[in-house]
């Protein structure tokens, strides 16, 4: 018969967790980019950002190229198609050498396509700080992940940094309440004789 390890048994099957579920700011990081394939569902994202940190637990983010909202604006699609943009390029000025020059490019999923080629062949020897959250306080949520803005820069950052705590900021994961206890959820009518009253 086989000896047991007692120290070791039960810990090979738990599920490593993001800086050990805390928010805030992660150093240390690598990142990863991984393009969606032919052989992906059709609601995959176009691109996922994949953090590990230094024990191996990852988080990733999911990026889906530009479409334009028909119930919006060309002025509000044309903001939302910025502010996507602006996300990867943050992602892409952390891992690139401070005079690196961007290429010019065409409309916003050519930038998306672009940055994200700079971001997989510049990361691979670097490595980043990160800032998570568990969403925000209107719209909280069970996974750490990272904030939507001003979520990632350079290690070793000397100048003023952006990865600070917000008031908007969700920093705990919320736990759902308990079920009630039926026994317990009883009316006054219910406490008046039989229940039906006196």
């Amino acid at each position: 018969m086989s000896k047991f390890n007692l120290n070791e048994r039960g810990n090979e099957n738990r599920t490593a967790v993001f800086n050990n579920g805390i928010a805030g700011r992660v150093e240390n990081v690598r990142i990863e980019v991984s393009k969606k394939g032919s052989a992906d569902a059709d609601n995959v994202p176009d691109y996922r950002l994949t953090v590990t940190d230094e024990n191996g637990a990852q988080i990733n983010q999911g990026f889906y190229y530009h479409k334009d909202n028909s119930m919006n604006s060309p002025e509000k699609n044309e903001a939302n198609a910025g502010y996507l943009v602006d996300r990867v390029l943050s992602a892409a000025r952390a891992v690139v050498p401070e005079d690196f020059v961007f290429p010019d490019v065409d409309d916003a999923n050519s930038a998306i396509d672009t940055l994200f080629n700079i971001i997989r062949q510049h990361s691979s020897d670097k490595t980043v700080t990160v800032y998570t959250t568990y969403g925000t306080k209107e719209k909280p949520s069970k996974y750490l992940g990272l904030r939507f803005f001003d979520f990632i820069e350079k290690t070793g950052n000397t100048g003023y940094s952006r990865l600070n705590p917000r008031g908007n900021d969700q920093m705990e994961r919320l736990v759902e309440d308990a079920p009630k206890d039926p026994s317990s959820n009883t009316s006054d009518t219910a406490k008046t004789a039989g229940g039906w009253g006196a």
